[in-house]
């Protein structure tokens, strides 16, 4: 078999030249991330749509179980106020019987520590920390108010005495001194509730020992 020869006899200008299209590598690379990227893109928005329905779906559920169980929550809440009223209750129950305590003494030791011709007016528990009691009392002698709050300091019940003012006023017959004075309580005496049968200190007793240390005032104040 002979082989066909063609052989173009045209011109070199007429000529039909075949053109190659070749892309440069710094073209199609970064062309072929941009398409990558994009649709990477595209699939992890439609993941982030699917997750926030499924999210508000659930949001929705949880939403409706709440309202569904409000009732529930309510009686927790009234369950929980009561038990903290109750709380406070017990705590001031508990209070009474030390606070009990603590008064029949620190009234022992005020009235019983009062000068001849002195008495109580006012007597102001200021809780604190530190927990304070305001006097406010009357004499008719100026040096028994330096007198009267020595004699508190030498008690276990009273850290510390301050002078919070003094002045002379009238009396019903007489001028009298006015005092106002601050005492510290003692935190660290381990007052005990008053038990049946308790002989160092009785209510009836401390109280009727500062009703004489009254009379014996309002009587001198009389002479």
């Amino acid at each position: 078999m002979i082989e066909k020869i063609e052989i173009n006899l045209l011109p070199v200008e007429y000529r039909v030249r075949k053109r190659n299209f070749n892309l440069s590598r710094s073209i199609v690379y970064p062309a072929l991330a941009i398409v990558v990227l994009g649709v990477g893109a595209f699939f992890y928005s439609i993941y982030l749509n699917d997750k926030h329905a499924r999210l508000t779906e659930e949001i929705a559920a949880i939403e409706k179980e709440i309202a569904a169980n409000k009732h529930v929550q309510d009686e927790i809440n009234k369950l929980r106020k009561e038990k903290q009223i109750t709380d406070e209750k017990i705590r001031a129950l508990e209070r009474i019987s030390v606070d009990r305590e603590k008064w029949v003494r620190l009234l022992e030791v005020f009235s019983g520590s009062l000068p001849p011709y002195s008495w109580l007016i006012t007597i102001k528990d200021e809780r604190g920390p530190p927990e304070k009691v305001r006097l406010e009392a009357r004499t008719y002698s100026f040096p028994e108010v330096a007198h009267y709050m020595s004699k508190l300091e030498e008690t276990e019940y009273i850290k510390s005495v301050t002078l919070a003012g003094i002045e002379q006023v009238q009396g019903h017959d007489r001028k009298v001194y006015k005092f106002n004075i601050t005492c510290d309580i003692n935190a660290d005496v381990g007052l005990r509730p008053v038990l049946e049968g308790d002989e160092p200190v009785k209510e009836e007793g401390a109280a009727a020992s500062a009703g004489k240390r009254r009379g014996r005032a309002s009587g001198g104040g009389k002479k």
